[in-house]
């Protein structure tokens, strides 16, 4: 989890997130990471800015790269991890 210095004592939940180095990452872990949201919210964390994000050292199959393109879900592979966006 991410989260950054706005008012709270935690501050603001910015991201959710999970990193895989030999998995081709797929919609499976969006979903993950999407339920895992909707818990954090039944238990009161404002979750009203965060984004998941998958990181991977093995890449992503299209149709997570899609969901991507429609701005479901940051995605992080080995060359954005290390000359960036």
């Amino acid at each position: 989890m991410v989260h950054g210095a706005i008012g709270q004592d935690q501050g603001i939940l910015l991201s959710v997130g999970e990193a895989k180095w030999n998995k081709v990452m797929h919609l499976g872990h969006l979903q993950r990471l999407r339920r895992m949201l909707e818990l954090l919210a039944a238990r009161g964390v404002d979750t009203s800015h965060a984004r998941p994000a998958c990181y991977s050292g093995a890449g992503f199959e299209p149709e997570l790269r899609a969901a991507a393109d429609r701005g479901e879900v940051v995605l992080v592979d080995l060359r954005r991890l290390y000359t960036g966006s």
